[in-house]
This record gives structure tokens, C-alpha cells and sequence, in this order.
């Protein structure tokens, strides 16, 4: 069964200078994941309520998409599929929400909706297409979100330098019937751990992944090691 689903797709990855916290240019990213044998990368970069609104928000934009640009096309000559996300953060709390299922023109759906709770940003910007999941919800600062909004949960997230008690999300997910996802949570280079799903179809894109989310066609892989979910 296994050989069956042979495309293997991250989830969760920064780049730099878009996301702050970074320190991996988007060419060196790819040429990470295409070592290690992915077919596709979805780039979630940091978008934040701006409490100042410093910032014009086509000019936000723009940058934001400068990154995810870059890397698709460095990727050409490789054959392997950016995608583009977003690790959404709004006025509420630390929280982070990965979003899935987006096209360039949603995120100013999203950015005009951040200054809000969970509830009120998911009312606004959940659609037929997009898939949301909360980002590693038991790591230190982080709230559960209401899960009348949200779709599911980032239960394994392998970033080294923070505790996202794994585990703990794991059993949370099981107890409230929630569906889960993984992510390397990549923002360095030489980092060993990384996590993918792996499907029957080759992802392309944005829309294409939110569907398979929906359709939970997907296995986990954790370092080279297999997980089925039921």
C-alpha cells in the first residue's frame, strides 16, 4: 500500500527575509527538500495583524509573495511544486493558524479580517475551498482554539527548538474527533527531522492540496517512519 502513495509533500516551511524568524533563503529550501526527496513544498511564511498598520497592504502583500515567487521559480529546473500557505496569526493571541487552499488574491481576504478572534476570522475567510488548522496548539503561549473554527489540528510539528508535546496534541485530537496534520515547521538549514504526507497524486497546488486535506487521502510520514490514521 505504501508504494501507492509516493508523492511526498511538506506542509509547514519559512523562508527568509519573509518570515523574520528564518534563516534559509528560499533557493536553498528547495534544494533541501529536493535532496530529500520531496515532490512539493508548501511555503507557509508568517502573516501578522499589524497592531500599527504600518504597512500599505498591497505593499505586504507583494513582499509576502516575493519569497513564494523566488522559490517556484528556482524549483522549475528541479520539478518540484511550491505551494503556496500561510502560518496566519490575528489580533487575538499568539496563536498561529496554517491555511491552505489559497490563491495570491485571498490573502487580502485574510489580511483585511486579522484584526479579529478565531471565531470571527473563520467566519469571515473559511470557504468551500480552503482547508485551516491550528499550528502545533500545546506548545508554550499557545490557546486551544474554539473548534467550531478551525478544521483540524497541526498535532506533529518537528520544529527542534520548541516543545509541541507531540503527544499530548495527539491524544487531544483523538478525544475530540479532530483531523490532523504535520509539519517540519523548517527555518534552518540542517535540521535532520522533517515530516511530510505522502499521497497517491502528485500536489501541484494550493487548491489541489486543501482538497486532499478534505478528502484526508493522505498518509503521515515522520522521519522515514509511517503513520495510519484512521
Amino acid at each position: 500500500m505504501f508504494e501507492e502513495y509516493k508523492y511526498k509533500t511538506e506542509l509547514h516551511a519559512h523562508t527568509s527575509p519573509v518570515s523574520g524568524c528564518s534563516h534559509i533563503l528560499p533557493e536553498h529550501l528547495v534544494d533541501t527538500y529536493v535532496q530529500r526527496g520531496f515532490t512539493s513544498i508548501a511555503i507557509t511564511n508568517h502573516f501578522m495583524y499589524d497592531k500599527n498598520k504600518s504597512t500599505d497592504p498591497a505593499k505586504k502583500i507583494e513582499y509576502y509573495l516575493n519569497d513564494y515567487y523566488k522559490a517556484k521559480k528556482y524549483a522549475e529546473k528541479y520539478g518540484l511544486n511550491i505551494i503556496l500557505g500561510c502560518e496566519a496569526r490575528v489580533s487575538e493571541n499568539e496563536n498561529d493558524y496554517l491555511i491552505y487552499g489559497i490563491r495570491d488574491e485571498d490573502l487580502y481576504k485574510i489580511e483585511a479580517v486579522l484584526d479579529n478572534d478565531i471565531i470571527g476570522f473563520y467566519k469571515a475567510v473559511k470557504n468551500d475551498t480552503n482547508m485551516i488548522f491550528q499550528a502545533h496548539p500545546f506548545r508554550d503561549g499557545m490557546v486551544r482554539a474554539d473548534l467550531s473554527s478551525i478544521d483540524g489540528i497541526e498535532a506533529f510539528n518537528l520544529h527542534p527548538t520548541h516543545n509541541s508535546r507531540v503527544g499530548v496534541a495527539a491524544r487531544y485530537a483523538r478525544e475530540h474527533n479532530l483531523q490532523i496534520i504535520c509539519g517540519s515547521d523548517y527555518h534552518d538549514e540542517g535540521c535532520d527531522a522533517l515530516c511530510s504526507i505522502l499521497t497517491k497524486e502528485e500536489i501541484k497546488d494550493s487548491i489541489q492540496l486543501a482538497d486532499i486535506l478534505k478528502k484526508k487521502e493522505y498518509i503521515i510520514e515522520i522521519s522515514g517512519y509511517k503513520l495510519l490514521l484512521d
